[in-house]
This record gives structure tokens, sequence and C-alpha cells, in this order.
């Protein structure tokens, strides 16, 4: 399955439909601008084929070249009615299952860079870890000459990303959605790479705000820092979303 990394190829995986365009958009349309050609791994767009579709839509936005999905369910969501088909829960699957998924994709587009989200999962979401450990596992299978980073987060984007968790979390005791689960462990939570390249992409926020359109029903549920930001005018949005942090996994 090793196959032989084409530098021109980039591959990005992420957990759910929104965290491409939230997390990296701008980032992914300076690379296409850069001359690469970026392919989108989704691993846990569940069962929503509205959402799914909206991500394609979002994808294109954003220049990317083709979209795929795995079709894990993510954390928190509901399940169909008992006896019907749904999608299996992300953090109940091996990962080694998940992996090997992952690799089979690297196989046929043999990127030369991954990116993905960060060992902590950005701001404590379990199914961003898990989807940071399965992506590194499977470019050490199946493109070990690749470039891997995952997102690095500078100090005020933590702080803000913390107020978030915590504000989503009160909002949503008692409830089963994700807003729940955007708690680790300490030891997880504290995990940071070294920053090993900053990417200033405040040329390319116009792009992920348009792309972040398509996300509107997902947003306006989000804790309330978040759908700040996400209305704030692009010239705002530089002082937290200007610059993309990126740490090299080795």
């Amino acid at each position: 399955m090793i196959g032989s990394a084409d530098s021109r190829i980039a591959l990005v995986v992420f957990a759910h439909p929104d965290d491409e365009t939230l997390l990296a958009g701008a980032l992914i349309a300076k690379l296409i601008e850069d001359g690469l050609q970026v392919h989108l791994l989704c691993i846990a767009p569940g069962d929503d084929d509205d959402l799914t579709a909206r991500m394609e839509l979002a994808a294109t936005e954003l220049g990317i070249s083709s979209v795929s999905s795995l079709r894990f369910a993510p954390a928190g969501s509901v399940r169909a009615s008992e006896g019907a088909a749904s999608s299996p829960p992300l953090l109940s699957a091996p990962e080694s299952v998940v992996s090997s998924q992952i690799a089979g994709k690297m196989g046929q587009l043999s990127p030369g860079i991954v990116i993905t989200h960060s060992p902590s999962g950005d701001y404590g979401h379990p199914d961003h870890a898990f989807c940071h450990r399965v992506t590194i596992a499977a470019a050490n299978e199946a493109v070990p000459d690749a470039a891997v980073f995952a997102l690095a987060w500078s100090g005020a984007m933590l702080r803000l990303n913390g107020m978030a968790s915590r504000a989503f979390g009160w909002l949503s005791m008692g409830r089963t959605d994700s807003g729940t689960l955007m708690r680790v462990d300490a030891q997880t939570a504290s995990l940071r790479l070294p920053v090993t390249e900053t990417h200033n992409v405040t040329r390319y926020l116009g792009i992920r705000k348009r792309a972040a359109a398509n996300y509107r029903k997902e947003l306006s549920r989000g804790p309330l820092p978040l759908r700040m930001l996400e209305a704030a005018p692009i010239w705002l949005q530089r002082l937290a979303l200007g610059r993309v942090r990126l740490s090299r996994v080795e």
C-alpha cells in the first residue's frame, strides 16, 4: 500500500463537515493558489446527507479537487431508530480499522502533503484528537515520505477555543450533542507540538467566509464566541484567523 508521495498533491483529513472550512479554509485556499491540488477526506460526517452536500459546496468554494468520506458518526450524535441503518460511531471504531481506511485513500492519491487536526483535538474535541492519531498512523503506513502537518494554535486562539468549549458545554448540559463531549483529560488537552510553519492567510479570509456560509445552520447552534467570530467583518477576523500555524509531525 506504500506509495511514492507527489509533492503537488495535498490531502486534508478532518473529522466533520465544517472542520475543513472553519479550521483550515483560508489555508486550503492559499495552498491551491500556490499550485497544489488539494483533496479532502472527512471521516465522520454521519448520515446527514444535507450536511454532506453542503460540505461539498464549501469544498467547491475553497477550490478543493475532490471530497470523500468514511461515513462514521460524530461523537454525541443521536443514532437512528433501532433497526434502521446508521453510521457506526467514530469513537467506538478500532483506530487500526479507521487508519487502514485512511491509508487506502492515501494510497490512491499519493499525497506529498497531509494536514489534519492538532493532537489535542483543537479545542479538546475527542473526534478531532482521534482523527489526528489515525491520520498520522495512516500516513506512516501509506506515504511515509510525505510531509505530515497538524494544526497548531496560538495562545490567543487556544483561549478563545477554551471559552467556546466551556460555553458550549454549559449551554448543552443535559443534551446528547457533541458539546457535552468537548472535554478530554488534562494530559491530552495539554498536548502541544512545536510550530514549524506559519502561513499568512489574510488574503484568503473572504474565500473562507463564503465557504462558511454553507454551515449557517451549524454555526447558529454553536457557542456565542464562535458565532461572533464568524459574523465579524473580514478586517476583524484577521486578528484571530489571519495566520495559520502548523506543526510538522515526524
